[in-house]
């Protein structure tokens, strides 16, 4: 385990497995954000770790119903040796996870400004301004219906474990309410992505996300003691650079950029 750096203060274990995917560990509670694990062909690489690897799992946390943030295959056969951890995704999100095998019993439904509590753990919802694609022109919403006036679909979460915060921003751009509602919750650590997005692909039905540009923007605007860019490695339709992103996050010293190797474990400290 690397260790980094080597402080008093709280501490939280944090693995990324790729894409959005992140376990956090401290103390009796153990959270895995978005897994994305199922070996499929648009995949650029195997997945790092199988559901046998997480039976210690206290809490799930979902952002949205796209197959790399709900890994509904991967998610049932965690169900198998995981029998306890509870998992919360978007409230209009609960039916798909059903749909897709998984015990409704288990099932949380996440709503913008109300905080959930496991254990330990502290879950704010916040909304993701992400995008509708497929076979139809892509859309850029908080939830599907005439304007978007449906419940909130798409989350990031603000986690707090081991007293240290996080804010996991799932999918999604920077919107106007996006930086006060961040900087509110006060995290320690920002997860975003980087992958961006562009004409070509949207022509495709193929959703994007913040570029390297709006995600070192939105760190300078929360000023985190660390950034993690997540988003940018695991399909080749969803790429980013995090070396432009460092590059970008280091000139406004908003940040210290952790760039972890995938599925090893590092032990982030604060003061």
């Amino acid at each position: 385990m690397t260790n980094f750096p080597e402080r008093s203060g709280p501490h939280v274990s944090v693995t990324w497995y790729g894409q959005a995917g992140f376990r956090l560990v401290a103390g009796d509670s153990r959270v895995l954000i978005d897994p994305f694990l199922t070996d499929r062909a648009d995949r650029r690489y195997q997945p790092p770790a199988g559901p046998a690897e997480f039976a210690d799992i206290t809490l799930v946390l979902c952002t949205h119903e796209h197959v790399d943030h709900l890994d509904l295959p991967f998610l049932r056969e965690f169900c198998a040796v995981n029998t306890r951890a509870r998992i919360i995704v978007p409230a209009p999100v609960i039916q798909i996870a059903v749909d897709g095998g998984l015990d409704r019993e288990r099932l949380v439904g996440a709503v913008p400004g109300q905080e959930l509590t496991e254990s330990d753990v502290t879950v704010n919802p916040v909304p993701a301004l992400h995008g509708l694609g497929g076979d139809k022109p892509v859309v850029y919403e908080f939830a599907p219906g005439e304007g978007g006036s449906g419940p909130v679909r798409f989350l990031g979460y603000a986690v707090e474990v081991g007293g240290v915060r996080f804010f996991h921003g799932g999918d999604g751009l920077v919107y106007p309410e996006l930086p006060g509602t961040v900087s509110a919750l006060a995290p320690d650590v920002l997860m975003i992505p980087i992958n961006g997005r562009d004409h070509m692909r949207e022509a495709r039905g193929i959703v994007g996300n913040m570029n390297e540009t709006e995600a070192a923007w939105l760190c300078s605007q929360v000023a985190p003691s660390y950034v993690i860019p997540m988003h940018y490695e695991a399909i080749a339709t969803n790429t980013g650079n995090p070396g432009h992103f460092t590059s970008l996050v280091h000139e406004s010293a908003a940040a210290t950029v952790l760039v972890p190797p995938r599925a090893t474990p590092i032990t982030l400290a604060l003061p």
